[in-house]
């Protein structure tokens, strides 16, 4: 007698939904190491670009995506700039797209124009000329790739060659996941894209790194923002306010204040001068050529408001003792600003 056929088994489904659904979790999964690595390479994009065109060149970071190439491949035209480029020591190629808005403002700039007016984008072939002016766009935004990766991973690019079509660029099956990263680069108020595009499964060594929620970076020094940022300090104006006397009063007093009464006062000995509302300066009030003046006797370093703040904020224990017959809530009855 013929036995039932026995249900079949749900396993191989199980299997697949469980591969499915960790693989959801993965595109979902935020690379917080990476971002980093893409806000420090387009900080030193925009300076590299703003060297090459001599324009106000700002790049904004998007997040990247991990999505199925064939999905990446099918958000661009058919004709586009492809640059091909091998990645080592990781194993594998992986693409960098210029959008032609980039490519014919960048020219447009360095051949003297001021990128106003709008884009004539063709499919035709690049001339030889815009062929070596992109070129010369990539390496320069390779270089700065790979310093942004330095801190994390060594990592280096090797340019292969250009391709205006994906049937000649295909760098990975189309069911396979890649790894898109988007910058929008904006050159004198025109805006353009720049992508890259690395198959996952290159990344697979150091998929780690990029999903760690703590990544250490080495900062490099840059002597020449810290000595205009120094520059630009110094030059930054600040007020100054010399406190020549204070009184205290109620506020019964105030309010029976006429026009031509008379306020007895002291002169403080010494003055306070206040930098901004700090007091930084001890002196003598009197009068120089002609001029009232303050003779600086007593210097407070403005190191020391940082080293242990009170509850008003900036102010050192040893100053509040100092200034504890000032006190801010008192009126002050005049001041003469220096």
């Amino acid at each position: 007698m013929n036995q039932p056929a026995s249900p079949p088994s749900n396993a191989g489904a199980s299997a697949s939904a469980y591969v499915f659904d960790k693989m959801q979790r993965v595109v979902k999964r935020r690379m917080p190491t990476l971002e980093l690595i893409h806000e420090r390479f387009a900080r030193t994009a925009r300076l590299t670009l703003f060297n090459m065109v001599r324009r106000a060149v700002e790049v904004e970071v998007k997040l990247p995506e991990l999505k199925p190439y064939a999905a990446f491949v099918n958000s661009f035209p058919e004709r586009t700039n492809i640059n091909l480029v091998n990645i080592r020591p990781l194993r594998g190629v992986g693409c960098w797209i210029i959008d032609p808005q980039v490519v014919y403002i960048t020219i447009d700039n360095m051949f003297g124009g001021e990128g106003k007016l709008p884009p004539k984008i063709s499919t035709k072939e690049y001339t030889a000329i815009e062929l070596r002016i992109i070129r010369r766009l990539v390496d320069s935004l390779l270089n700065e790739y790979e310093k942004a990766w330095k801190p994390v991973h060594e990592i280096k690019f090797d340019f292969l060659r250009q391709e205006t079509s994906f049937q000649f660029a295909r760098i990975t099956d189309n069911e396979e996941m890649v790894l898109h990263c988007s910058f929008t680069v904006d050159i004198n108020g025109r805006q353009g894209s720049v992508d890259l595009c690395i198959p996952f499964w290159v990344l697979e060594p150091i998929k780690t790194l990029l999903f760690s929620q703590m990544q250490a970076f080495q900062a490099d020094d840059d002597s020449g923002w810290t000595d205009n940022l120094r520059s630009e300090v110094q030059s930054a104006q600040v007020a100054m306010v010399a406190v020549l006397a204070r009184k205290q009063t109620t506020l019964g007093e105030v309010l029976s204040f006429n026009v031509g009464d008379l306020l007895p006062i002291e002169l403080l000995d010494p003055v306070t001068v206040m930098v901004d509302g700090l007091p930084m300066l001890k002196g003598d009030y009197g009068v120089r050529n002609g001029r009232y003046a303050v003779k600086v006797t007593e210097i407070e370093h403005p190191i020391a408001f940082g080293q242990k703040p009170d509850e008003r904020g900036f102010m050192s224990p040893k100053f509040r003792e100092r200034t504890a017959t000032t006190s801010p809530t008192d009126s002050t009855s005049q001041r003469d600003s220096l």
